[in-house]
């Protein structure tokens, strides 16, 4: 038995494998791009967390409670636009990325939680007043900013305040636990 295949059949059929070969071949790039984004991610993540355990860190933590020491009275005079401000900001914005990779699932939060424990609440209470005087200042020269706008703490640093929000709760429930064992032993 023969198998008779004209010209125009052999072309239909080399047409639809290599139609079968582009498609395959955009789904292998498009997992290796998202497998790219993802080492990027990941990547990011890990420069981020490198942030929080090298040695600068504890500077620039030590600077924020020296700022915030320095300016309690409320006589802001030099703070605004000097290497203070801009550290502090700086500082503030580790925890707001931070806070962002725990959101998206690149970092979980029980993580972050158990190796920064009070840190962070307390670092966001000490941000609070500097915080504030950003956002005052801020209102002055942009009006649409002022502090009693409706959702004005989504646009300073919510992603911060949300982890220091769940870092309380995180202190709460261990000293709840702590209290429960004290309790019972």
């Amino acid at each position: 038995m023969y198998l008779s295949i004209s010209l125009a059949d052999l072309e239909s059929v080399a047409s639809t494998i290599g139609s079968i070969t582009v498609i395959v071949g955009a789904v292998f790039v498009i997992i290796q791009l998202r497998l790219a984004a993802k080492d990027v991610t990941s990547k990011n993540a890990f420069e981020l967390i490198g942030k929080v355990i090298d040695p600068s860190f504890a500077g620039r933590r030590h600077r924020l409670y020296m700022v915030s020491a320095r300016y309690a009275e409320g006589d802001w005079t030099g703070f605004d636009r000097s290497l203070d401000d801009f550290e502090v900001r700086n500082f503030a914005n580790i925890y707001e990325q931070l806070a962002l990779l725990v959101k998206k699932g690149v970092v979980d939060l029980p993580d972050v939680m158990q190796a920064l424990s009070a840190q962070v609440l307390a670092d966001w209470t000490t941000f609070q007043p500097i915080r504030t005087h950003i956002m005052n200042e801020a209102a002055k020269a942009f009006p649409a900013l002022a502090t009693d706008a409706p959702g004005i703490d989504a646009i300073y640093w919510p992603n911060f305040m949300w982890l220091a929000e769940e870092n309380g709760k995180w202190i709460q429930g261990r000293l709840s636990n702590g209290a429960l064992r004290a309790s019972t032993a």
